[in-house]
């Protein structure tokens, strides 16, 4: 197995990965969304609250505010969670905005990773306190502990040969994306690093004069951190899942079959 990385961003980084069938990539797909935990308020104690907004509605909110997940102090990779809880509290009063920067976390190294998320409007005279509670969780319970979102693509290449008239257009539209082309005297090879869409006009040449062509056992992956955890972190914490799981397995065969 290979990996490239092709861009990488603050919250974002794409790669190529070479070498794994589609099994492979789809689970680990599914491992980033579903089995890298991180923290997010699970419980809410309301001690006042006379806002627009329900009770359940505020704990709502809160739930999906995402929150810091430190990498170092808690064993991610690990099949068992821990059972660490941290208190975020909150005391504020109209008129303004309460904003998910306003909760007071009892650990500093655990806190909205965004401070600017709306949590609720309060007029004059509107109050509202509680204490919310976080813990570690997956996304396979809930959403609120997805730490981001992962999709992939099969590399592609596309052979446009040069008898399609205006074949030229296709390669200025693959550079203007920055997608690597190949040329030869005969045709003109696009190699989607990168959604790449043909335009209406060149429908007609598709699969005789346009052709694509599946890299096999290589796809583009696209992973999207939502703060709580820098995204490549995300992408080695779910692969040392995928390894511990595999182990595991292998271990109840081996016990199974004595």
């Amino acid at each position: 197995m290979k990996i490239k990385i092709l861009k990488r961003g603050e919250d974002s980084v794409r790669f190529i990965i070479w070498g794994v069938d589609v099994a492979f990539a789809n689970a680990l797909r599914r491992t980033i969304i579903a089995e890298v935990p991180t923290f997010a308020i699970d419980e809410v104690e309301f001690y006042e609250n006379n806002s627009a907004l329900f009770d359940e509605m505020i704990a709502h909110r809160l739930g999906l505010i995402p929150l810091t997940t430190p990498v170092d102090r808690f064993e991610l990779d690990s099949l068992d969670l821990d059972e660490y809880t941290v208190t975020l509290s909150l005391e504020a009063e109209g008129p303004g905005v309460v904003y998910s920067g306003d909760l007071k976390s009892d650990d500093p190294d655990i806190k909205p990773a965004n401070p600017d998320i709306p949590i609720v409007k309060l007029a004059e005279g509107q109050r509202v306190m509680f204490n919310a509670y976080a813990r570690l969780g997956r996304g396979r319970e809930h959403a609120k502990w997805q730490p981001g979102i992962a999709y992939y693509k099969y590399l592609t290449k596309i052979h446009v040969s040069k008898e399609v008239p205006n074949w030229e257009k296709l390669k200025g539209i693959a550079e203007k994306r920055e997608l690597p082309v190949e040329e030869n005297k005969n045709e003109l090879i696009i190699i989607t690093e990168k959604p790449f869409y043909l335009p209406r006009e060149f429908d007609e040449y598709k699969g005789d004069l346009i052709k694509e062509e599946i890299v096999p056992d290589t796809f583009v992956f696209t992973v999207e951190s939502n703060g709580e955890i820098p995204v490549e972190q995300i992408v080695s914490i779910a692969l040392k899942i995928l390894m511990r799981k595999g182990d595991k397995f292998i271990s109840e065969l081996h016990r199974l079959a004595e």
